[in-house]
């Protein structure tokens, strides 16, 4: 096709002008497809540019997908693959509190300027190979770096990258805990935890809570009347109560597992986001029978799959023959998005902002559900709410679901079913905006008002 000639937009550079030209007029079906566009020194002449911008220009389209150039034939016309939404369709004007992550607050161009430093990288096709069992040199530097946000001072080697702290949780069980042993935890605690413990075919161990997460006396009588060993542990803002142990309940635990030789796996992923003074991590305290685990999905963004598991000094090589069997490898192109943004020093603007968003959004929560009893300490991103009487959890989330609204009732978090807890998990960071989230917010408080046997609608 030689008679094309695009019209430009002369205030920006004259190459990248040509190449937006090209990708509007495929766009708008002025190019179709399998057209030939003037060969380059043609077009150069037509628009009085150099040749040299003419070719630079076509090389951009052609990186972006638009033109396909065959040598000694010329450059023609292809339609770019087509972005696919996300979404799943049926969940349009869903409402989701159930999932506890981060509000939306990574920018654009702060993606856009992690994927350019890859796309730099003279290594950057080494990412698409598989990384070492205890993840890349970088990345476990990186981690280091990160480690230290929550006082956490150690050596590389005794590092793991994993693709999520729920990957890393399950090469940690698997490396430590013999199939049929027990594991003790708080009876009221994450969502995945029993499944995780019954896959990896281990007793679970409920341990009695009060507004500090487990009872130290709890430990001391589990570990009297089991040959339970191993103890999980969310010290700050537990899943799902937010609860936050103080420095004399972490030291009391701390004197238990070193009296009855009791391995604590430190499952810390919601540390960063509460801002006040906090107490030592698990691991400082009692480094010698300490995993700490934390990663990056509910700090900076829940799509960055990236997990830091940090051993005691000897044990590095354990978990490391594990992961080869557990594929729990982080993918290399997601680990330098998070590289950049560490080492850079964007992942602190990410998270100050989001920081800062939360800090609202748990606000609102407070101001609409004034009137009711719920826990959510600072830096929550979530809360447990209490049910009036005459609401039942699934009966409530049921409803709400019928609003398009998700939460997650009580008996989801169950270690050992049975605890008749009369709570919904509400979590702040899913909705797009804190518009969304107060809209949704106020229909699930004006719900618990109304009876259960009113949400039914009469039928003939």
């Amino acid at each position: 096709m030689t008679i094309w000639q695009p019209s430009l937009d002369r205030s920006k550079p004259l190459y990248l002008a040509i190449a937006d030209a090209v990708a509007r007029d495929v766009t708008d079906g002025i190019l179709p497809e399998g057209a030939r566009l003037p060969p380059q020194r043609e077009l150069a002449w037509k628009l009085g540019v150099t040749l040299g911008t003419v070719t630079r220009a076509y090389r951009v389209a052609e990186t972006r997908g638009f033109l396909n150039g065959e040598v000694g034939r010329g450059s023609y016309v292809r339609r770019p693959i087509s972005a696919s939404p996300l979404a799943v369709p049926d969940d349009q004007g869903l409402v989701d509190l159930s999932h506890a992550v981060p509000p939306p607050v990574v920018k654009p161009e702060e993606l856009d300027a992690a994927m350019q430093f890859i796309m730099h990288d003279p290594r950057k096709m080494d990412l698409l190979d598989y990384s070492p069992p205890e993840g890349f040199h970088m990345h476990r530097k990186m981690a280091v770096t990160w480690l230290r946000l929550s006082g956490i001072d150690v050596h590389e080697s005794q590092v793991m990258i994993s693709a999520g702290a729920q990957l890393g949780l399950i090469t940690v069980l698997d490396a430590i805990a013999e199939p049929g042993s027990g594991v003790m935890a708080e009876n009221i605690n994450y969502a995945l935890l029993r499944t995780t413990f019954k896959n990896a075919r281990l007793e679970p161990v409920g341990l009695a809570m009060d507004d500090e997460g487990m009872l130290p006396q709890a430990i001391e009588e589990a570990a009297a009347k089991s040959s339970a060993r191993i103890l999980y542990v969310v010290p700050t803002l537990q899943n799902p109560t937010t609860s936050t142990m103080t420095r004399r309940r972490r030291d009391d635990i701390v004197h238990l597992a070193r009296k009855h030789d009791i391995t604590i796996i430190e499952d810390d992923i919601f540390r960063l986001l509460d801002t006040r003074v906090q107490p030592p991590t698990f691991y400082d305290l009692a480094p010698e029978r300490t995993f700490h685990i934390t990663s990056l999905s509910k700090t900076l963004a829940p799509g960055l799959r990236i997990g830091f598991v940090v051993s005691p000094k000897g044990q590095d090589r354990l978990l490391r023959a594990f992961v080869r069997n557990m594929a729990a490898r982080t993918v290399g192109i997601t680990g330098e998005i998070a590289r950049f943004w560490i080492e850079s020093g964007m992942s602190t603007g990410i998270l100050a902002r989001g920081l800062e968003d939360m800090a609202h959004r748990r606000q609102i929560f407070m101001q609409v559900f004034k009137h009711h009893a719920f826990r959510c300490q600072q830096g929550a991103p979530y809360a447990w709410l209490e049910l009036p009487a005459h609401w039942s959890p699934p009966r409530y989330a049921q409803a709400l679901m019928s609003r398009k609204i998700r939460v997650t009732p009580s008996h989801a978090f169950e270690l050992v079913p049975g605890q008749q807890s009369r709570n919904v998990r509400m979590c702040f960071g899913s909705p797009a905006n804190t518009a969304v989230l107060r809209r949704a917010l106020e229909t699930a408080e004006a719900l618990m008002s109304q009876r259960e046997d009113e949400d039914y609608m009469p039928v003939a």
